[in-house]
């Protein structure tokens, strides 16, 4: 056999070796939302990723507390940041406005140049796409400007179906920046325990892990600490608000994120954590 041929046979049995084995391997990644949100986010997302199983966090470029969650993702270069973009700020008195100057955003803001909240209430003004993309590409920039090695894209709150353009604008955005858009790179979305009461998030999250299938899974997480901050958001939306309050939850999320029985789930069943910096 000539060696070139018998090089190439080699070649190729190995990477079918490699993709059997990839075919027959979880992988996860555990990506938080909202980071920069408040205090008790920027806390939470430190311990999720110091004592946890959290490898990514996706920062709220418009929110009150995004100076501190640029100044952690500094500080921390090995953990995975990407941008949470924003056109929504969902809580009650606790309004945000965009990067950019709100008078040139006016079919994306209220009459007080507040960000609209709730999706559909966005909807509904029929906002154009011009200055969506304006604003996003605004959110991304800045990120970059403070410092953030963004490792990714994804969109907070707003189904891209429901704004019609914006899922051309993530595309876009992303070829720009040279980055990708969670959810787009054939991750599975795991159920997660978002909607789970805080006492039983953990037991429904190993039970989750447990149901996990070969393949790439994307865990969608909600964390924080419980301060009088966190327990004072309350969703502006009816069907959003939380019988149990927002900080009861968050820090209920975050405890299944860093406990022993999470983490011994993974361990026992070998599912392998991998953030967005890995997979590009």
């Amino acid at each position: 056999m000539r060696p070139i041929l018998r090089q190439l046979l080699i070649l190729m049995s190995a990477v079918l070796m490699i993709q059997n084995v990839c075919a027959d391997e979880i992988r996860l990644i555990v990506r938080g939302d909202d980071l920069g949100m408040t205090q008790g986010s920027i806390a939470g997302f430190e311990k999720g990723f110091e004592q946890g199983v959290l490898t990514s966090a996706s920062i709220q470029v418009p929110a009150p507390w995004f100076e501190a969650a640029a100044e952690l993702a500094k500080q921390h270069p090995e953990w995975c940041f990407g941008v949470h973009l924003t056109l929504i700020g969902e809580w009650r008195g606790y309004r945000w406005r965009p990067v950019l100057p709100w008078g040139l955003l006016k079919s994306m803001v209220d009459e007080d140049g507040f960000l609209f909240r709730y999706p559909e209430e966005l909807a509904e003004r029929r906002p154009q796409i011009e200055e969506i993309e304006a604003e996003l590409n605004a959110q991304a920039a800045v990120a970059i400007k403070k410092g953030i090695r963004v490792d990714y894209l994804d969109i907070h709150y707003v189904s891209p179906s429901l704004i019609p353009g914006l899922d051309a604008v993530l595309g876009r955005l992303a070829a720009k920046y040279r980055v990708p858009v969670s959810g787009r790179l054939g991750e599975r979305r795991a159920a997660g325990i978002y909607m789970a009461p805080p006492a039983q998030k953990t037991a429904i999250a190993v039970k989750m892990l447990e149901d996990l299938k070969p393949g790439l899974w994307l865990w969608v997480a909600h964390i924080g600490v419980q301060s009088p901050e966190q327990d004072a958001l309350v969703h502006t939306k009816p069907e959003d608000v939380f019988p149990d309050g927002v900080g009861k939850h968050r820090a209920a999320e975050l405890s299944a994120i860093v406990s022993e029985e999470v983490k011994a789930i993974i361990q026992k069943r070998g599912i392998r954590l991998v953030s967005y910096r890995d997979l590009r």
